[in-house]
């Protein structure tokens, strides 16, 4: 009888020592888990710090960069990145429009009209800028920031009306809606992209160059 009482009392020891045993592990695991965790999020935390730092001076970079190619105050060089930002449109391709339509020149007068960085013309720049509900005077397409609000305005305008086909953006700008339309059915028999244009692959070109130097700029 006494025997059995200590097996007994043997028993409930071994199984209290076996729950206390687990529920240490858990404790445990659950410990080295919210360090774990813990460590995890505060190195997502870092990462995200670091990622906007370089996305800040990645962009002081670019604006420096543009400042140098353009020759324009840091200003409106700030200004066009920003635009661009805000409009979701490359600014190599805005700076390759400028470059091919003015060559950087604010003050650039067209045959037909064209005025300021982006060579706007009138049937163009009116709508855009009331839209906008800003006033419209011709002879603010002089004005850099004026004349680069309507530009990547319109351009980004462009690129949502054809879904982003750069070609079309491009080549719409340089020849107006209509233009484009007409073009294409010129083209279409003889060509697989009737859309690509002398002007567009121009500005491409541009493009490409610019993002080569800005790859290899140091301010």
């Amino acid at each position: 009888m006494k025997r059995e009482k200590y097996y007994t009392v043997l028993l409930v020891i071994c199984v209290l020592s076996y729950f206390m045993m687990v529920n240490m592990s858990m404790t445990a695991n659950a410990e080295d888990l919210s360090k774990y965790f813990d460590k995890s999020n505060s190195t997502r935390r870092e990462i995200l710090i670091f990622d906007a730092r370089d996305a800040f001076v990645n962009e002081k970079r670019l604006i420096q960069y543009t400042k140098s190619l353009t020759m324009l105050d840091y200003s409106d060089c700030e200004f066009i990145i920003q635009e661009c930002k805000n409009e979701n449109i490359d600014p190599f391709i805005v700076l390759g429009v400028i470059k091919r339509e003015s060559d950087f020149n604010p003050s650039a007068k067209g045959t037909f009209g064209e005025r300021g960085l982006g060579q706007l013309m009138e049937n163009t720049a009116k709508p855009v800028a009331e839209n906008l509900g800003y006033d419209y005077d011709s002879d603010k397409l002089f004005d850099t920031m004026y004349n680069l609000k309507l530009t990547i305005t319109q351009l980004a305008y462009l690129k949502e009306m054809y879904d982003g086909d750069i070609h079309k953006m491009l080549t719409a700008y340089n020849r107006g809606q209509q233009g484009l339309e007409d073009y294409i059915k010129s083209r279409k028999l003889k060509c697989e992209n009737p859309e690509i244009s002398d002007y567009s692959l121009k500005v491409l070109q541009f493009a490409a160059e610019y993002k080569e130097e800005f790859d290899n700029f140091n301010d």
